[in-house]
């Protein structure tokens, strides 16, 4: 086997690694333990759910709502960033440097990412605006406090 046969098989090989470790990272982002969650997912849950006392029938019908919408936003866009996480993997397999290629999938990546985050800033300011004044004061301390609170 020539020098270029061989060259040509481990990039091959490579290419298929980075493929799979990137399609396997992305998919691993649909399997979260409840437990998991983020700090903020974790407080919007418990104050919508049961932290929240005297929800009317039509606030409860609003943040279902909602939070439906918000379901269907996020589990779009987590599968937008597992492809974004594949497409990286391919550009790093073919250039094997922050080329443009890989700098353009970051870019990529990291637009997703951000349309994520705006997109639960936005839900939590939606479920914020069905509260009343004394349901309001409850709910920004738990959000402020999840925010401060260190990940891990």
């Amino acid at each position: 086997m020539s020098v270029f046969q061989r060259q040509l098989v481990l990039i091959v090989l490579l290419a298929g690694l980075a493929g799979f470790a990137g399609v396997w990272v992305g998919a691993r982002g649909f399997q979260i333990d409840p437990q998991a969650r983020a700090p903020l997912r974790m407080a919007v849950d418990e104050l919508t759910k049961r932290g929240l006392v005297g929800l009317s029938q039509s606030q409860k019908d609003q943040i279902t709502d909602i939070e439906s919408r918000y379901a269907r936003k996020r589990g779009k866009l987590r599968a937008r960033i597992a492809w974004a996480d594949s497409e990286l993997a391919d550009a790093l397999a073919e250039e094997m440097s922050l080329g443009p290629k890989v700098e353009t999938s970051i870019e990529h990546l990291k637009s997703i990412v951000g349309e994520l985050q705006h997109e639960t800033v936005a839900y939590v300011l939606e479920l914020r605006a069905t509260l009343t004044e004394p349901q309001r004061t409850i709910f920004d301390e738990k959000v402020v406090s999840a925010l401060m609170t260190p990940p891990g």
